[in-house]
């Protein structure tokens, strides 16, 4: 089992005064854009740090190293397989060559032609000493700028000469215990496959780290740094040390500290690159479209003449967690806009082989951890909840440390009732431990997500499945086929019973527990130390009485009275050059239909009509109606009936309501067409408006705004979309105060009409029987749909020539957005558009140039082009980045400079 859920996500919140300042300039020349809203309410913080760079590398010949028999244990050896009683995926080519660098090659034909290449480094920052720290990330860095191959400045050049885009086709990622570089070739031929493969021997020993390399990059990496900078960071690092207080994880921050930094230079950054960067402690990935035997070959052929350095490897001491005793962290983070909290247990754990037997336990907890994450959904949609929203996460982290996380959000007012609910729900699990009716569940869901996961296995992205090769090797896991999977799982959860789940989840919670209450609540002015006062509700709620956790009552779908009259065909027209058929229904329903195997036996359905927010009596309407909509279910059912009667299907359907149009986007697989159709007729014909589901939306923007209010790039999402558009309401976020004045009843009124009779049209890509298509819409959207579109509301849009928005944006994060916009078109000129985003490519391009790598004042300058579909000729060209305040001003200028060169 794959540890997808193994993942802690902490929802932190952050602090502190401080002004930020952001600037949007707009000129008058040309380009458009109408930024798309940001849907995801909070950021999730990991300890990955993404360098969107495309560089390579050649061969750097050195003594030998280490003998094989003298390799320290950090540095892993052989395949996870090698002991273990499970077989690999048998589709992967695996290689071991002499000097110890390992290999795996998969062939892969999604998307044809192209072949992902990752080359993983088994070293992060818990592998710096004292005097090092930052410099793996750091170093990361710097083999982009100069190897044996590809001289300072020119990879990047080459690899656009072939058609590779910077930072979507090559990036890198450093983290606690892996370094991975990554490219995208453009094919799978010979010429391309051998220049991928001096790219990565170049990043693996190559590097030329040459000083002026290294001075020139440390303001790009104090800019990363800066641009990171954040309530969610802060907080997460704050919950970081204080869980993991003990061991190295707590003292590494991958992105280093301002001092090591800033004294980083050539000897240093070579002392961290030739102990860890070493071949043995290197496994190269290589998934997809291209001959696999070549590929041994070009690898031989390459990485067996390169040799780790002649420096003797220390490895470092991962410290232990305290493994007894309650402690409580307090953080007041007013920046994240809400209160967080979390129960936490952790624990050490030692490297083990893996196992058929750790896979089952895996499994195990997985659905212990689904049919607990189903409570606790329970529990945020109870009327008058003090829960906004609540998730459980297990995992282990650098296979030494293990953890079981609570994480919950609530308003800062509600924190104490939310934490008793929190911990009540966690302990009628432990004591009376979960029931069939929920097990029935969490099974039906596993096998179900099993089953999928089988039959897209030949639809897999090969960027992806290499990630995914390389992030279960780190975990010491043996790379399963989704098939293998499906066959090692579905018996032992058919034979699971519900007493073994609850084992298991007991056997996540050691003595040891944390409890963190971060982010909005002001505990300072109490009687007690914050800490102290939130060990005593805790000790409070722990000493309550508990009883057992009731089910829910289970329900059943479809549940609507379907008709047995159908529509029936008018007319039908095929459009060949696209591969698509148009029909015309007798109920005023158009259905398009595009057949596809790009993903085998999946397909996705839609279902557009209305204007959308261009159609809005009130501005805003659109983003509470989304949220609303999606959080009440169906008339019929709420949202956590639906789900559970849903869990043996993989059919799901999630509503939109986009600038121009209301959409509700459907997607299943072949088997499950008719089920899909019942399910987004329910949603258009049978609408639920729920008063809980309203309270939960509202409290979740008012939390976003918060939020957004106090970062640069938040307050870009509240006013400066707006300013761009002329102050259109329509445009950006409206202000929160004219959000809270919507009512539930507005909502209704609004979207009932629409949904009842308005002209509606269906589209189906994928692949299907398209006969039974047909005939399922026929049959489920046979109602009498005549009703023309509501009235567009007016629009105001006007790009703001010559203009300039100033905004101080309260916020501990020391840093600057400075953005400069120029007046486009609208889409509907083709050629025109692709022009368009072509132009902001290229100003992309000489920004990265001038001001990222000359400069080194900005981490990563960014351009698009919107051309708007909704508003005639209106667009922007925007150009925007972080910096230094102090530096806003000059680079404000620089930006109208590379511009209007342009």
């Amino acid at each position: 089992m794959r540890d997808n859920y193994a993942v802690k996500l902490r929802s932190t919140i952050a602090k502190k005064d401080g002004c930020f300042l952001q600037i949007f300039s707009a000129y008058n020349t040309v380009s458009d854009f109408t930024m798309n809203q940001q849907r995801t309410l909070y950021f999730v913080v990991t300890c990955l740090l993404t360098v969107t760079l495309f560089l390579e590398g050649c061969n750097f010949l050195q003594p030998a190293g280490q003998a094989n028999d003298q390799i320290p244990d950090c540095i892993s050896r052989g395949w996870p397989q090698d002991n273990s009683d499970l077989q690999p995926d048998p589709s992967l080519v695996f290689g071991t060559l002499d000097n110890g660098l390992r290999y795996i090659i998969m062939a892969n034909h999604e998307p044809e032609k192209r072949v992902a290449v990752a080359l993983d480094v088994q070293a992060g920052s818990l592998y710096e000493t004292e005097e090092q720290q930052g410099l793996a990330h750091y170093l990361e860095h710097m083999v982009f700028n100069g190897t044996s191959h590809y001289p300072p400045g020119t990879l990047v050049e080459y690899f656009q000469s072939i058609g590779m885009e910077f930072g979507a086709d090559t990036n890198a990622h450093t983290s606690y215990d892996e370094t991975v570089f990554r490219l995208l070739l453009p094919d799978g031929r010979r010429k391309t496959m051998d220049t991928g493969l001096v790219v990565m021997t170049d990043y693996a020993r190559g590097a030329l780290l040459l000083e002026q390399e290294v001075e020139k990059e440390r303001g790009i990496i104090l800019a990363e740094k800066r641009s990171r900078n954040s309530a969610q960071s802060r907080a997460y690092k704050a919950g970081m040390k204080f869980s993991f207080a003990g061991t190295r994880v707590a003292e590494r921050d991958v992105i280093g500290t301002d001092k090591i930094l800033k004294r980083a230079n050539s000897a240093l950054l070579r002392q961290y690159y030739d102990t860890w960067y070493r071949p043995e402690n290197m496994i190269l990935v290589v998934v997809g479209d291209t001959d696999t035997e070549m590929v041994r070959q070009l690898i031989r052929n390459r990485f067996s003449r390169i040799r780790a350095a002649d420096l003797p490897v220390h490895c470092p001491d991962f410290g232990k967690v305290a493994e007894t005793g309650t402690a409580a962290l307090y953080l007041h983070e007013p920046d994240l806009g809400a209160t967080s909290l979390n129960i936490d247990s952790v624990w050490n754990i030692a490297p083990h082989p893996a196992s058929r037997a750790g896979q089952i336990r895996r499994l195990t907890e997985y659905t212990a951890a689904t049919m607990f994450n189903n409570r606790l959904q329970h529990l945020v949609n109870l009327n008058g909840s003090p829960l906004i929203q609540a998730n459980f996460f297990t995992g282990t982290l650098v296979r030494r440390l293990g953890y079981a996380s609570i994480d919950a959000r609530t308003t800062a007012q509600n924190w104490k009732p939310a934490l008793k609910l929190l911990d009540t729900s966690l302990r009628q699990a432990l004591l009376y431990g979960f029931s069939d009716a929920e097990l029935a569940r969490a099974k039906n869901e596993i096998i179900t997500m099993l089953k999928k996961q089988a039959q897209m296995a030949e639809s897999r992205n090969s960027q992806a499945l290499a990630g995914e090769i390389v992030t279960v090797l780190n975990k010491n896991q043996v790379i399963l086929s989704p098939d293998q999977e499906l066959t090692l799982f579905t018996p032992v959860l058919k034979m699971m019973s519900a007493d073994e789940a609850t084992d298991a989840f007991r056997g996540l919670w050691h003595e040891r527990r944390l409890v963190e209450v971060l982010g909005t609540a002001d505990l300072k002015d109490n009687a007690f130390p914050p800490e102290t006062a939130i060990l005593k509700t805790y000790e409070a709620a722990e000493h309550a009485a508990v009883a057992p956790w009731i089910d829910n009552d289970r329900a059943a779908f479809p549940y609507l009275p379907f008709s047995d009259h159908p529509a029936v065909v008018t007319e039908h027209r095929a459009y060949h050059a696209i591969g698509v058929d148009s029909y015309q229904l007798s109920s005023g329903v158009i259905l398009n239909v595009k057949q596809t195997d790009f993903h085998a036996g999946e397909l996705n359905v839609t279902v557009v009509l209305g204007r959308g927010r261009m159609s809005e009596p009130v501005p805003g309407l659109g983003l509470l109606t989304e949220s609303v909509v999606n959080e009440s279910g169906v008339g019929g059912l709420t949202r956590e009936q639906l789900a559970a009667a849903l869990a043996s299907y993989n059919s799901s359907v999630h509503f939109l309501v986009e600038k121009d149009c209301f959409l509700f986007r459907g997607r299943g697989v072949r088997a499950e067409s008719e089920l899909l159709f019942q399910l987004l007729a329910s949603h258009v014909q049978d609408p639920a408006f729920r008063p809980g589901a309203y309270q939960r939306s509202m409290k979740k923007l008012t939390q976003m705004y918060g939020q957004l209010e106090r970062s640069v790039e938040g307050v870009m999402q509240l006013r400066g979309e707006r300013f761009l558009a002329g102050g259109d309401l329509h445009y950006g976020l409206v202000p929160l105060a004219a959000l809270q004045k919507i009512k539930l009843e507005q909502i209704r009124t609004w979207l009932v009409p629409i949904l009842k009779a308005e002209k509606l049209e269906i589209s189906v890509v994928g692949d299907f029987n398209r006969e039974k298509i047909i005939q399922l819409a026929c049959r489920y959207f046979n109602g009498n749909r005549v009703a023309e579109s509501a009235v567009q509301v007016e629009s105001k849009v006007s790009f703001p020539a010559g203009k300039e928005l100033r905004v101080q944006v309260p916020s501990e994060s020391n840093k600057a957005l400075v953005a400069v916009a120029w007046p486009t078109d609208d889409f509907w000129d083709i050629s025109r558009t692709r022009r368009l985003n072509i132009l902001a490519s290229v100003l992309d391009d000489r920004l990265r140039k001038q001001i990222r790598e000359e400069l080194g004042a900005t981490y990563s300058p960014f351009v698009y082009n919107r051309s708007s579909r909704v508003v005639p000729g209106y667009g922007v060209l925007l150009s925007r980045m972080i910096v230094a305040p102090k530096q806003a001003e000059l680079l404000l200028e620089k930006l109208k400079t590379v511009g209007t060169k342009l």
